[in-house]
């Protein structure tokens, strides 16, 4: 037997080894022409995007989208029918592609596609992979690194990312910056106990995540100290936020076993910059300067400060 013959005869025995991977492999295989139509689908695929055998051939690859995706992943799929590679994997690392089953509801996936053809037919195979349970545990670390376990709120360091990304999205707008201090917080510890402590910080979170607009960047800065970031409000409107904040404090009523009932106030601390955002550590410190006037004025008021141009541009 030549050697020519000899690959000849293996041919088959591949072919059945391809289509055997298709079919039983977990990961989504699918097909689709020139035109975007679906005309290849292993029952993974099909497994993945939660259709009947055979439902999906013949229909748009956008069944498979959510409708907000469908221009963004055609200039995907155009840009790599238009470049020389044979094979992307699509998405980033800071975001995947976002697929739609047919009852609704979304999956992040891994796609890797590659350009084939089929019977002299230009075609491109996508490789799929649902992910969305490695994206729920990253999204789960990363608010984990972020987040303060007692309060809830978001930890300085996540803190002060967040207000420079709302910051750059709003240049030329006006923003204020708050910091609270509980008042008395240690005489809390020594009364009641640390638990007792816990439990006004706890509060006091709820209070603050409750009053604030959905724009507003909220944060345990440390110890019994709270931030918080406005933008796009003027000072007035500033104002008004963070004095319904101390007062919804003051409110709320304690009550630990074997002791009488009891509340607590917050101090407030509050910067306004005009447009054109000063420095997110100048913000900062003249909201601790506000802050410490508020606690040598007698505690329980807030204390505001209008940053002024000329002290910006120094």
């Amino acid at each position: 037997m030549t050697k020519r013959a000899s690959i000849a005869s293996l041919i088959p025995a591949s072919q059945d080894i391809y289509r055997k991977i298709v079919f039983e492999i977990a990961d989504g295989i699918i097909g689709i022409d020139d035109h975007g139509i679906i005309r290849l689908c292993n029952p993974a695929t099909e497994s993945i995007f939660g259709w009947q055998s055979g439902e999906l051939l013949d229909k748009p690859l956008e069944v498979l989208l959510p409708e907000r995706v469908h221009g963004f992943h055609q200039r995907l799929v155009a840009g790599f029918q238009a470049g020389n590679t044979e094979a992307r994997y699509m998405g980033q690392r800071s975001a995947t592609i976002v697929g739609c089953r047919k009852d609704g509801t979304e999956i992040n996936l891994g796609i890797t596609i590659l350009r084939t053809s089929a019977a002299g037919a230009p075609m491109m195979v996508a490789v799929i992979r649902d992910i969305s349970d490695h994206v729920r545990y990253q999204n789960d670390l990363k608010r984990l690194a972020e987040t303060d376990s007692l309060s809830g709120l978001l930890n300085r360091r996540a803190f002060r990312a967040s207000v420079l990304q709302s910051v750059s999205a709003n240049v030329a707008k006006f923003s204020s910056m708050a910091i609270f201090d509980l008042d008395g917080f240690k005489s809390v510890n020594d009364r009641f106990g640390h638990d007792a402590g816990d439990d006004v910080i706890v509060r006091f979170s709820e209070v603050l995540r409750t009053s604030i607009r959905a724009t507003d960047v909220a944060g345990r800065w440390g110890g019994e100290e709270f931030v918080l970031f406005l933008p796009n409000l003027k000072a007035n409107e500033a104002i008004a936020i963070v004095e319904r904040i101390r007062a919804n404090f003051t409110s709320v009523d304690f009550n630990w076993d074997g002791h009488l009932a009891a509340n607590f106030t917050v101090s407030a601390g509050l910067a306004f910059a005009e447009p054109g955002f000063a420095d997110f550590s100048d913000m900062i410190a003249s909201a601790d300067k506000a802050l410490y006037d508020a606690k040598r004025g007698g505690r329980d008021k807030l204390v505001s400060i209008e940053m002024q141009q000329e002290a910006l541009a120094s």
